[in-house]
């Protein structure tokens, strides 16, 4: 069995990653579609790598600053998902397929489990509110509508984890 190789700034395809989730995202206790959103002029969406020894510490702290995904009594959500899974979904524009790929994000040396997920329309990311081209002639299609169905997919594949604070992980 060939054994998977790490390249410079990719993130195993093995390997699992967290998004931290705001109680903004959750409508009736059910986790919407907006927890996958770019913000303006974002070119990736922040997710933490779960294999990064500092990942408990990084999402803590995190959570600690920013009250909006704390949910009480020391408790934080995750949107758990799988690298391979992420690379694999399928979203075109006429005949070019966008490429969505993982990557080693290190914001600081307190965030060394930071990376990010990227949509790529022919090797340049995206974000919101472009207009793009599959090829001259074609019509010009809004990038929004591509990341609305990658959100959906995240959407789909994610599952949901109930942390504590301070408290050790299986992962």
């Amino acid at each position: 069995m060939e054994q998977e190789k790490e390249l410079k700034g990719q993130v195993l395809s093995s390997e699992n990653v967290a998004r931290i989730l705001s109680k903004e995202w959750f409508v009736r206790g059910k986790l919407n579609s907006m927890a996958f959103t770019l913000d303006l002029g974002e070119t990736y969406l922040s997710v933490n790598r779960t294999a990064i020894e500092s990942f408990k510490t990084d999402v803590e702290n995190f959570v600690s600053s920013h009250q909006a995904y704390s949910f009480g009594g020391g408790d934080y959500k995750l949107s758990l998902l799988n690298v391979g899974e992420i690379r694999a979904i399928d979203v075109n524009v006429g005949d070019t397929n966008m490429n969505i790929d993982v990557e080693v994000e290190p914001r600081n040396t307190h965030t060394k489990s930071h990376a990010g997920i990227f949509t790529r329309f022919q090797n340049k990311n995206i974000k919101r509110g472009q207009l793009i081209k599959a090829v001259a002639t074609a019509e010009e299609i809004s990038t929004d509508s591509i990341l609305l169905e990658v959100r959906s997919e995240l959407l789909r594949m994610s599952t949901i984890e109930v942390c504590k604070m301070g408290t050790e992980s299986d992962r």
